[in-house]
């Protein structure tokens, strides 16, 4: 009964933290031998007995009050005062114990607490303290010796052990408060609880073949514990040497017959990239369990969500394999059909130029886009109309879409998605790609309507909707419909940490400062939609009348570098140079001058294989735009650079 009452506190001492010490001294009294039940019965009647006496309630309240003022130099005057008036309350001694450690007078409190010590011999407590003090002191050997004086007396409480323990963990001795919880395991019958603790000091000593042998034990008595060890293991497995460690830990411990361990056994194996060894733990497991694939298949997603494509394709198709008949099937198909795609979009990402603010949609030449395209057919044929199907099209119609510019195919499968499954959890999507297609082809109406279907959908992510209210925005922007635009961008905008975020500020600073410039205004608005279509040259010829002219202020000074953007869409790249440059010379006239000596970095960089030139300007985007939103990718790009082998 005891050792699960103190379990059931340890377990909630994370959310007591603050309470926890005097919880833990309070306890041990309680569960000491009968006088020290006494001892705390006449504690407690002297404590509400001296609170009926006006005077020293009032004196108690007032110490009280300048300890939590931090005047504890008064506070001490107060309490010791009270307490030479009677010696005997714990309450004081707690006090003088707090007040004295912040104001370092050892001398006073290592007194106070030997007479205590005297009087009440089997205060735990009042020893736990005093080593505490001779530690904070720097004799370090007295206070082991100290805090070894009240087990003498209770080898067999577990509980003493632990409460000594504390004390040693709060003044950081580590060594011995692992050797106290080793000591106090031993003897306990709850060693669970102290596994834990063991293990946490261990992880904060870096000794973690050490604390994974707690971990291990404690899985080994209490399989049940799966996710809370998996969780802490993970917490240090980054550091080096925890990995290799806490395997061949749970190797040693890893048995059969106990499903928890091999489920972490399989973990740190992925962890390590030892996929075909995970692979075995998670076939014996699924097995063993009679899952139908289901432990297979929460490997093959944790893969896939990791990055590991090619073998989470193959662990999906293992699934489909060995379990043609169960319920995971059709999700399976999917998500080898998913790791087939990621694989392709990888090699896509790789072939165009995301360095570049615009550039134009051309078709991907790839052998796997077959591949990937009939794997998600087969899924919409063998389980139509249902949440796979829907999500397989969707994937289709943005292959189509992005990598094949079939625009017309792109929008049948994705209008599929967007008739029969409007509350599926592909339809948002679905309505934000047809959206884009709407917009590249210059059918406003039909882009209003898609984007508003995303925000009129109760189902809808909020990061997507915050999409469709910017792509809104720009929508009534280029129809000049500026009090609309506004009334989107400040949805975007009430969360700044969005990805739509950056866009909607850039917009709204155009929107803000030039209300009074409606011919600029129009003529801009007619430019980003020309660009927004992919006309580059066109867009090009109305951003240089507008930068033509001085006096149109920020519309001049960012309608400059739209036209290097555009020079750089269509990979003239010596007079999108030439223009970048023209931008950086206005300095702080031109708002956009980071963003023109970020651009050349990058043209010099990928455009132009000039490393050397690339960290030049790099280098000047640091110097001169400390404030710069490019800077961080800027120290990264550098750092690559720097690195780079001649």
């Amino acid at each position: 009964m005891i050792d699960d009452l103190m379990r059931n506190l340890y377990r909630s001492r994370s959310k007591y933290c603050n309470n926890w010490l005097e919880t833990g001294r309070l306890f041990i009294i309680f569960c000491g031998m009968v006088n020290k039940v006494i001892f705390l019965i006449i504690s407690i009647l002297a404590f509400q007995s001296l609170l009926a006496q006006p005077d020293v309630g009032m004196k108690l309240s007032l110490a009280q009050s300048y300890e939590q003022a931090s005047d504890f130099e008064n506070a001490a005057k107060i309490y010791e005062t009270l307490y030479e008036a009677d010696p005997q309350n714990m309450l004081y001694t707690n006090s003088l114990y707090r007040v004295y450690t912040q104001t370092k007078n050892y001398a006073a409190l290592v007194n106070v607490l030997e007479n205590r010590i005297k009087d009440v011999p089997d205060d735990v407590s009042s020893y736990g303290m005093l080593g505490s003090t001779y530690h904070r002191m720097g004799n370090e050997a007295r206070a082991s010796e100290v805090w070894e004086m009240p087990l003498k007396n209770e080898k067999d409480n577990a509980l003493t052990y632990r409460l000594i323990a504390d004390y040693a963990l709060e003044r950081r001795a580590f060594e011995k408060a692992i050797d106290l919880y080793s000591r106090g395991k031993a003897i306990a019958g709850d060693k669970i609880i102290f596994s834990f603790d063991l293990a946490r000091l261990y992880t904060l000593t870096m000794q973690y073949d050490e604390a994974t042998e707690e971990y291990c034990f404690i899985l080994q008595n209490e399989p049940k514990q799966m996710t809370t060890v998996e969780s802490r293991i993970f917490e240090y497995i980054g550091k080096p040497g925890a990995l290799d460690a806490s395997i061949s830990v749970v190797e040693n411990f890893s048995d059969d017959g106990n499903l928890s361990m091999q489920y972490l056994l399989a973990r740190l194996y992925t962890e390590k990239k030892l996929f075909e060894d995970a692979l075995d733990i998670y076939l014996m497991i699924d097995e063993s369990n009679s899952n139908q694939g289901k432990d297979l298949f929460a490997y093959a997603d944790r893969l896939l969500k990791e990055k590991d494509f090619q073998f989470a394709s193959e662990v999906y198709q293992k699934i489909i394999e060995l379990y043609p008949n169960s319920q995971l099937t059709a999700q399976a198909k999917l998500g080898y059909a998913r790791s087939l795609e990621s694989e392709l979009f990888d090699e896509y990402v790789k072939s165009i130029p995301l360095w570049k603010p615009f550039f134009p949609l051309t078709k991907f030449e790839s052998r796997k886009t077959e591949d990937v395209l009939s794997a998600f057919d087969e899924v919409v044929r063998l389980y139509n109309h249902s949440e796979p199907s829907y999500e397989a099209l969707l994937r289709s119609g943005i292959i189509n879409f992005y990598l094949q510019n079939e625009i017309e195919q792109a929008k049948r499968l994705l209008n599929v998605v967007s008739n029969e499954a409007q509350l599926s959890r592909s339809a948002a999507d679905a309505f934000l790609e047809l959206g884009n297609i709407a917009l590249i082809e210059g059918n406003l109406v039909e882009a209003d309507k898609n984007y508003s279907a995303v925000l009129n959908n109760d189902r809808t992510p909020m990061d997507k909707k915050n999409n469709a209210s910017y792509k809104l925005a720009r929508l009534y922007f280029y129809q000049l419909k500026f009090d609309k635009a506004k009334e989107q961008l400040s949805k975007v905008l009430m969360n700044l940490k969005d990805n739509s975020a950056n866009d909607a500020l850039e917009l709204s600073l155009i929107l803000n400062s030039t209300m009074n410039d409606s011919t600029n205004i129009a003529l801009f608005a007619e430019a980003e939609f020309l660009a927004e279509k992919k006309n580059f040259s066109e867009a090009a010829d109305i951003y240089r009348r507008i930068a033509d002219n001085p006096m149109a202020f920020v519309l001049h000074s960012i309608s400059s570098l739209r036209i290097g953007e555009m020079m750089l869409a269509d990979n003239n790249y010596a007079d999108a140079i030439t223009t970048l440059e023209s931008v950086t010379e206005e300095g702080e006239q031109n708002i956009y001058s980071d963003k023109a000596v970020y651009l050349l970095a990058k043209i010099h960089q990928f455009g132009l294989n000039d490393l050397i030139n690339a960290q030049e300007y790099y280098q000047k985007l640091l110097s001169d735009f400390p404030n710069s939103i490019y800077l961080d990718e800027a120290r990264e790009q550098l750092k690559s650079l720097l690195n780079k082998p001649s």
